[in-house]
């Protein structure tokens, strides 16, 4: 049985089921109310709604009896009639069509479908059946008409292609007008996808003027149009005083091979024509368009138009663009439009949808092949088809038809059909950008793409747009962190389609695949190099291979920053960031583009979408928080990003090292010493970086060390320098430089001051002691080194080349000169409040600072 005649005869079975339980209910009325009047049976309102019906269909009558009226009677009405004449029946039936008028009640809404040519549920027919043979096999009641056709649906199932179904008592309809055509989907009734169903009539029913579904062909488009129509179509609230439908389809699948239609609409004015006709209810006028226009103007209309890619032209975009408000139109095409519509793509069905499908026509169909099939087998089939209604519907075709189901699912009739009428319509920029994703299979980025094929950013975005609107290419999102990463492949069918139809030249495979190696051995040196150190300011946090050709324009932005010649380096990040918009590299090195041209709040708001991106990457934190402390004058904020990054990454002593200094720059010295003193103390904590960290420890102890001691806090001065002298007498191996070193002789000058201006004796003895244990791990005697003092800049004249400093220890401000530094260089970094070590000297009776080291900048 082909596809059309299987759709019409589930429709046509349902009809003969409900029509025989009709009758033999109305018997049983006929049969109990034997002799009553029709009215005094059917009560007034119900007695003259039937008259009215009646008199319709068959003309004027004077006085109709019972059994003429009762065709005219709703189904429902047929068992609360006999509900309500139960004492005339025997007590076995009056109870049994009570106990199961629960059931009679089920197919009130199946009836109802039938009856007005809306679409069929998929347990429609089960339900229809399951009730009719329910009463059949009942002893407590009689249903001739049920038995027979019980047994001729047994005996000949086809039968009923002969029926027309026609239930009297269904009235003419006063609603919206319409010329939709049964559904396609009859067969098993509207299967799954009942949320894109539920979106599609929001869609509709929202602002937008045209909205289209777009997908393969056979993927259900029509389907879905259709239930969406007929749903807003029987809707109390249904906007529209008239639904069109015209279809430009040029051809059918059959099991065997794809058809022709003759005499199909062959442009978009055919399409238009129709819908005028049916609009008007006469022949088109020469200029269909504008009459459509002038209905639509003056009624609200939906106006349909299936399968739309065999006529799309420069004439329906015209039509589009001039529809007036309140009325719509909806299209289906394998091809999108553009600008002009609201798209929804239509997908395969959900697995269990697909296994539903199946195994439905299947039962129905009685295809013995396919009825038993295990789940894994089943599973198997769904695969091979892709989820695809069609190709599942034509399967068990071909399957019905006597050829072997690992046959059907090689044939590749189904692929010709679906891509027919696309191909024509792809740019050869976007066939080539095709070529490459046949040759190199799976999910691609545009970055990737622009590579592979040599194309800008602009030429590749467009040849993506018309694959996605050809439905040769899939567009894939998925969440990476905080973003959205895109990609794009071939639709299974598009792949197949190409390969058999378009496949590529062994010299241009061999092209693509030596292009992409190339890439991936560049990526994979940046992979290394971010792997080495990910704080370098030149290393790349590369997510995979898709990154590899925007982290290579990102490298070469970096080397044009580096020579300053930042125009050329932001327009080739914005590209990178047009190519990978979901990278947050892209916005990173966009910041240090902006930070090299002094553009701090550009380089910020470029930091804050890199982390809007990827907030839970540790080296953006940390970069970020840099940038923020050294840069933007933000140091307790970028302090937090610190911090997120070391709880990102726990082991980093680089992260730990920055927030002790961080602490120590804001003036948390007691934070910054922990800070430090966990690093120090950790077995796992290099010797170089020991020796990076004792150099803040020191300066912080004694930058702390030193208020104290000028506010005379002696007892809380020594506490630091006990701390300071078992830190470094805990250290094995650890190099100190000159800075530590001289911080440790400023450490024992305090000592030497506390114990000359204290009286306490144990503060004495305990400052006595630190200065030796201090000279000791110097390697000095404890009376070397006693003439280096310390203090801060107070001013400074750059210009002239000198400044004042304040002692550490109290006294005048001591003057200093560039050409007292050591090295002279150092001079220029010198700003107000930096610290400094000296030796004091009297000059011409005026004390003043010689050897000078710059401490702290």
């Amino acid at each position: 049985m082909g596809e059309i005649m299987g759709l019409s005869a589930t429709r046509l079975t349902c009809f003969a089921l409900l029509s025989a339980l009709e009758e033999d209910l109305r018997l049983r009325i006929e049969f109990a109310m034997y002799g009553v009047p029709a009215e005094q049976v059917l009560g007034t309102e119900r007695a003259e709604e039937a008259l009215k019906r009646f008199s319709r269909d068959q003309g004027s009558s004077s006085s109709p009896s019972l059994p003429d009226l009762l065709p005219y009677v709703d189904f429902a009405d047929s068992y609360q009639i006999l509900n309500s004449a139960s004492r005339n029946l025997e007590q076995r039936e009056a109870d049994f069509i009570r106990e199961n008028t629960p059931l009679l009640q089920k197919l009130v809404p199946v009836r109802n479908r039938v009856a007005h040519t809306r679409p069929l549920d998929f347990d429609d027919l089960p339900t229809a059946l399951d009730v009719v043979k329910h009463f059949s096999q009942a002893s407590q009641i009689d249903t001739p008409r049920c038995d027979q056709v019980l047994a001729e649906l047994d005996r000949d199932p086809s039968f009923v292609l002969g029926l027309e179904i026609r239930f009297p008592d269904v009235s003419l309809d006063s609603g919206t007008r319409h010329n939709l055509p049964i559904p396609d989907f009859d067969e098993t009734g509207f299967i799954g996808r009942r949320s894109v169903a539920r979106s599609l009539i929001r869609t509709i029913r929202g602002p937008y003027p045209v909205i289209s579904l777009v997908g393969d062909g056979g993927i259900g488009k029509t389907s879905l149009a259709l239930k969406a129509a007929y749903e807003i179509l029987d809707s109390p609230d249904n906007p529209f005083d008239a639904v069109v439908w015209t279809t430009a389809r040029n051809a059918l699948l059959t099991a065997g091979e794809i058809k022709r239609i003759q005499g199909a609409v062959k442009d978009s004015l055919g399409m238009l024509r129709l819908a005028a006709e049916e609009l008007g209810g006469k022949p088109a006028t020469n200029d269909p368009m504008e009459e459509v226009l002038e209905y639509m103007q003056h009624f609200r209309v939906l106006l349909i138009l299936d399968n739309l890619e065999t006529v799309l032209d420069a004439k329906l975009r015209e039509f589009l663009r001039e529809l007036p408000n309140g009325s719509k139109v909806l299209i289906t095409s394998r091809i999108g439009i553009g600008a002009l519509e609201n798209p929804i793509r239509v997908e395969p069905l959900e697995k269990g949808e697909a296994i539903n499908l199946l195994r439905s026509l299947a039962k129905i169909r009685s295809v013995n092949a396919l009825q038993n099939l295990s789940p894994a087998t089943v599973d198997s089939i769904i695969d091979r088809t892709s989820a695809h209604p069609l190709y599942i519907k034509w399967f068990v075709s071909v399957v019905q038809s006597g050829r072997r189901p690992e046959d059907a699912l090689k044939s590749g009739l189904l692929l010709d059909y679906c891509m027919s009428n696309v191909y024509d319509y792809i740019s050869e920029t976007g066939r080539l950008v095709l070529r490459s994703l046949q040759t190199l299979a799976g999910t691609h980025n545009q970055a990737e793409l622009a590579y592979l094929n040599e194309l800008d950013v602009k030429p590749l975005q467009t040849a993506i747009l018309e694959l996605i609107t050809t439905n040769f290419v899939l567009m894939r999102t998925a969440s990476a962190g905080n973003a959205v990463v895109t990609e794009y492949e071939l639709s299974e069918f598009a792949l197949s389609y190409l390969e058999k139809h378009h496949p590529v030249s062994e010299e241009e495979q061999r092209w693509l695949r030596e292009r992409n190696a190339g890439l991936f051995a560049y990526g994979e040196q940046i992979t290394l190099k971010s792997k080495l150190d990910r704080y370098d300011a030149n290393s790349l946090d590369v997510r995979g291979a898709k990154d590899f050709s925007v982290a290579a324009k990102l490298l070469e932005a970096l080397s044009l920053i580096y020579r300053s010649e930042l125009a050329i380096a932001i327009e080739i990040i914005t590209d990178a960031q047009e190519l990978a918009p979901d990278y947050h590299e892209c916005y990173r090195i966009e910041a240090l583009a902006r930070t090299a041209g002094h553009n701090l709040h550009g380089a910020n708001a470029a930091f804050e979408k890199a982390l809007e991106l990827n907030s839970e990457s540790s080296a953006l934190n940390w970069f970020y928080a840099r940038f923020l402390i050294k840069d933007f004058g933000q140091p307790q904020v970028g302090l937090k990003f610190l911090q997120k990054a070391a709880s990102l990454d726990p082991g980093s002593s680089t992260i730990r090292i920055e927030i002790a200094k961080t602490h120590q720059q804001l003036g948390n010295d007691e934070r910054a010493r922990e800070a430090c003193l966990s690093l120090l103390n950790s077995p796992e904590t290099a010797l170089e970086i020991k020796s990076r960290v004792l150099e803040i420890y020191v300066k912080s102890a004694m930058s702390a060390a030193g208020r104290l001691y000028g506010l005379g806090d002696y007892a809380g001065c020594l506490e630091l320098l006990e701390g300071l002298k078992e830190v470094l007498e805990s250290l094995q191996g650890v190099t100190a430089d000159d800075l530590v070193r001289d911080r440790v002789n400023y450490a024992r000058s305090l000592s030497r001051g506390i114990g000359i201006k204290t009286s306490d004796n144990y503060l004495k003895q305990a400052s006595t002691l630190i200065n030796v244990s201090l000279a000791r791990w110097l390697g000095v005697s404890s009376n070397e080194g006693n003439d280096r003092a310390y203090g801060t800049v107070k001013t400074v004249q750059m210009e002239r080349g000198f400044g004042f400093a304040k002692p550490a220890d109290g006294g005048s401000d001591i003057f200093f000169h560039a050409t007292d530094f050591r090295p002279m260089e150092e001079f220029s970094q010198v700003r107000i409040g930096s610290e400094i070590s000296y030796r004091k000297i009297m000059k011409s009776g005026k004390w003043r600072a010689v050897e000078v080291w710059l401490v702290e900048r």
